[in-house]
């Protein structure tokens, strides 16, 4: 998937703000890739990373159609004959498939189980929203997770027709925040398959009809 010159980009999180960085991958090889320094998507400066610095990558592969996600870390710099930045890059077994489509989001509460590596055990809790790429959850005061940490979130989808649909998901922590007094956790699904997806999709259409038929407003 991996090629020279594919736009890739950046996200790192420092103290507790999320940036991302544009760049280009000028080389690889087993377990690298050299890519040009990255620059701000917001400044649109060069932005200079630390060895050993955690950080993930993203990128779009045009055959496959497919966009994907990895974390990485920096392992140094190079001049070939310009200065690159060297970055870790595992076995593309290891690349989580991301959603780049944006979903319906409606407002549900379903109970739910995190697995983080911080946690080692599943933690109840319940969400706030869903849709087919992501949801948010009421961060519980005994709930640890940071930003960036990547994990598990069991969940049970209830149908009108009295099926339940048991789904186990990877999920990465995109921030954490505040609404209306209630601390929450935004996650965004990895590695979704698209039986997994059609199902999620139907339950945010099946609870539109529902609120509609109640005269609510069901999108968040």
């Amino acid at each position: 998937m991996i090629k020279v010159g594919m736009d890739i980009i950046l996200e790192l999180d420092r103290e507790d703000r999320s940036e991302k960085f544009k760049a280009k991958i000028a080389d690889f090889s087993e377990g690298k890739i050299y890519i040009t320094y990255p620059i701000s998507s917001a400044s649109n400066k060069v932005i200079f990373l630390m060895k050993e610095e955690e950080l993930f990558v993203s990128f779009s592969d045009k055959e496959t159609g497919g966009a994907y996600l990895f974390r990485t870390k920096v392992l140094g710099q190079i001049k070939n004959p310009i200065p690159l930045l060297v970055l870790f890059c595992p076995e593309e077994t290891k690349f989580m498939k991301i959603q780049r489509r944006e979903f319906v989001r409606v407002k549900t509460t379903l109970d739910v189980s995190l697995q983080f590596p911080i946690e080692q055990k599943y933690v109840p809790t319940v969400t706030e929203d869903l849709s087919a790429g992501g949801c948010s959850v009421i961060n519980r005061p005994h709930i640890q997770i940071k930003k960036g940490e990547v994990g598990n979130i069991l969940l049970v989808l209830p149908f009108s027709t009295k099926e339940y649909v048991y789904l186990n998901i990877t999920c990465r922590v995109v921030r954490n925040f505040e609404k209306k007094g209630v601390s929450l956790i935004s996650l965004q699904f990895l590695n979704v398959t698209d039986q997994e997806q059609q199902q999620m999709i139907r339950y945010t259409f099946e609870k539109q009809l529902e609120y509609r038929k109640r005269g609510i407003a069901e999108i968040k």
